[in-house]
């Protein structure tokens, strides 16, 4: 079985994370893909909660070569405070493929929504206010 991780926040291709040190062995980054959902400002960091009224959020799909160790280090890095569940996303070729998503486990509520798509764009443009 293959199996596939879609990521949108701190675990992005482009995003300077020294726990990505510890998994560059057990997966391989594969494009960028988009789920339905809405993205929200948890702090330090976005959640992701599904969404069916037509938002999107872009993100990196990776290939997970050793999910036992993959899925291992990013459960604990998680936490709680996020769900992984299969989901559906859609490549920019528009192959859709069946991925891990790391989804935000609580209600948003008080929580700034994230207009943009794309996490890294809004940190570009949150730092310029």
């Amino acid at each position: 079985m293959i199996d596939y991780l879609f990521v949108y926040g701190t675990l992005r291709k482009r995003y300077d994370l020294k726990l990505k040190d510890k998994l560059r062995e057990g997966w391989k980054y594969v494009g960028q893909a988009k789920i339905g959902a809405a993205m929200y400002d948890i702090g330090s960091y976005p959640g992701a909660v599904k969404d069916r009224s037509g938002r999107e959020v872009v993100g990196d799909v990776f290939l997970v070569h050793d999910p036992g160790n993959v899925f291992r280090v990013l459960d604990k890095y998680e936490g709680r405070e996020f769900v992984r569940k299969k989901g559906k996303v859609r490549m920019r070729n528009g192959q859709e493929l069946n991925a891990w998503i790391y989804w935000y486990n609580f209600q948003p509520a008080g929580k700034p929504p994230i207009r943009y798509k794309d996490y890294l764009n809004y940190l570009k443009n949150k730092s310029i206010h």
